[in-house]
């Protein structure tokens, strides 16, 4: 009972550490790059990025899904890379945290 018990646990805070090193890490980056760099469609990227700030968090995780899902290009890239999908798996799970972490 115990390991049925810490086993959720391990995992999300697995999850949520590597996330957060992971959006501190882009955060710093970008944050950096959009403070002291102009270029056209700034505003847009900037947009982009805050996204997941306004979205809900449902609108959020079916974006995901179009996004990295088996029918799209993205997804099908990812597949052919690793020979696995992306969807459900460990590191979808990162992926969704650090998207609405982002911001």
């Amino acid at each position: 009972m115990t390991t049925e018990f810490w086993s959720p646990v391990r995992l999300s805070i697995e999850i949520a550490t590597v996330s957060g090193v992971w959006v501190l890490i882009l955060g710093l980056f970008f944050g950096k790059v959009m403070a002291n760099t102009k270029f056209k469609g700034k505003t847009l990227v900037e947009t982009v990025f805050l996204l997941p700030l306004v979205l809900p968090p449902s609108v959020v995780g079916f974006l995901l899904i179009v996004i990295f899902g088996r029918n799209s290009p993205i997804g099908q890239m990812i597949e052919e890379l690793f020979k696995q999908p992306v969807m459900f798996t460990w590191w979808a799970a990162v992926i969704a945290s650090s998207v609405v972490a982002f911001p």
